[in-house]
């Protein structure tokens, strides 16, 4: 092979656009893929936050009148069909409610309903409300926790974001 060639075939530039592309592809599909699932948790987190203040704000405008209406009103909120209503984007099944109404005492709260029944306050929300309410006010406590699952790429990315997948927010309201 003579000088001449070798020179030609190495200066020929067909292909180098498909090798390039071929060498990019997926570093931009995973970029893309990458912006689009925290775009995702970014909006699991938003619609969590306004699920609980949502639900305590209008849980704390029931007037327990007669006895028994606020727990009455507190199950409609919970159906498949009212998360649908607030938050379409997100399964029912995935989102966990724990809704208490409470009266601060002394030095503790009491419960006066619970959903679900028999749920009982964690230490956080115990120290979180008596931090916020004084005694003899009533108040809301709406805790919800989402159970997220990733669109792309779920088996690789599930440990990188374990932490961001199961995004939890707690509200209280002082019941008027």
């Amino acid at each position: 092979m003579s000088l001449r060639r070798l020179v030609a075939r190495f200066s020929d530039r067909r292909g180098f656009a498909a090798v390039e592309f071929a060498l990019l592809a997926p570093v931009i599909l995973v970029i893309i893929a990458g912006v689009t699932e925290f775009g995702r948790i970014y909006v699991v987190y938003n619609t969590v936050n306004r699920i609980a203040t949502q639900y305590a704000i209008a849980w704390a405008d029931c007037a327990d009148s007669p006895v028994g209406a606020c727990s009455t009103e507190m199950s409609l909120y919970t159906p498949a069909y009212a998360l649908g209503n607030v938050a379409p984007q997100i399964k029912a099944s995935s989102l966990t409610l724990q809704m208490f109404q409470i009266t601060m005492g002394a030095t503790s709260p009491t419960i006066v309903y619970a959903y679900p029944t028999g749920a009982t306050l964690s230490t956080a929300q115990t120290n979180l409300i008596k931090a916020t309410f004084s005694n003899g006010q009533s108040a809301v406590l709406v805790t919800a926790t989402y159970a997220h699952s990733l669109a792309f790429f779920p088996k690789s990315m599930n440990a990188l974001l374990s932490s961001l997948l199961t995004p939890s927010y707690t509200a209280l309201q002082l019941k008027s």
